[in-house]
């Protein structure tokens, strides 16, 4: 499991030893970046939700394609986000220096602009906002309000080729990927369907794990007790990538007042 998984679930384990007197908090993000990571319900009946952040760690991102006829960035539009001001402005940024973002490569360019840390640290609270999130948990369980992003974190951005995300193993490659992880040495003891996701139990660590069918790269992916099957993309999308780091702990949320807000 990777680092930032076990955070994830280390972070609602410890947030329902600590508070459960006055809430529930149930992990439900993961890789999937849509969802923030952890929903909390208060004993009166409030719902809101908590992202995790195990610093140095990337804080979202969005994908920016070179229009090579207009000499511009034009804004996915399969991104999950809606484009917004912060980043208008940093693709304003980036058009007027077209020709040394538009090959930024696998390796990146950083995005170096005026006011920049404060534009990033916009983008991220109104799109952490928009999923529902109201507090961070970071490092050492820090809590920290959203509104006061920019106190605790500095923040940072790259235009980079990165390879796009994954999903379910489709209705129509089930039965080759079941195929395939029956006899593939993977030390499957069961199999279950959902709709399109395929999920299975080892006696074996499979978690990453990768194989190819047909030109088709899956890999495993722990959940829990087992493990789902998950298609990778082989599209490579160029992102602008927001990375950030924790700066300090003074003035985070007290246990205290946490339990006010609780309440």
């Amino acid at each position: 499991m990777a680092v930032w998984e076990k955070f994830e679930y280390d972070c609602t384990d410890y947030l329902n030893s600590k508070f459960g007197a006055y809430a529930s908090f149930v992990h439900e993000g993961g890789s999937d970046s849509t969802v923030p990571d952890i929903k909390v319900k208060t004993k009166s009946g409030k719902v809101f939700y908590m992202d995790v952040k195990h610093c140095p760690a990337q804080c979202g991102q969005f994908v920016l394609l070179p229009n090579l006829a207009t000499r511009s960035f034009e804004y996915s539009r399969l991104n999950a986000t809606t484009v917004n001001r912060y980043a208008r402005m940093i693709m304003d940024h980036m058009d007027a220096s077209f020709e040394e973002f538009k090959e930024a490569g696998t390796f990146g360019k950083d995005i170096i602009m005026p006011n920049g840390p404060s534009i990033f640290a916009g983008w991220i609270v109104h799109t952490y906002k928009n999923k529902g999130a109201e507090y961070f948990i970071t490092n050492n369980y820090t809590i920290v309000p959203i509104d006061r992003f920019l106190d605790f974190f500095t923040v940072t951005a790259k235009y980079r080729i990165k390879r796009s995300g994954s999903s379910s193993v489709g209705k129509s490659n089930l039965a080759a990927v079941s195929r395939h992880i029956q006899n593939g040495g993977y030390g499957v003891t069961s199999m279950r369907t959902d709709d399109s996701k395929l999920f299975v139990t080892s006696t074996r660590y499979i978690h990453n794990t990768r194989f190819i069918i047909n030109g088709t790269e899956y890999m495993f992916s722990e959940r829990g007790s087992e493990y789902e099957i998950r298609k990778l993309s082989n599209t490579f999308n160029a992102n602008v990538i927001f990375s950030i780091d924790l700066k300090t702990t003074r003035g985070s949320i007290s246990d205290a007042d946490f339990i006010r807000l609780l309440k």
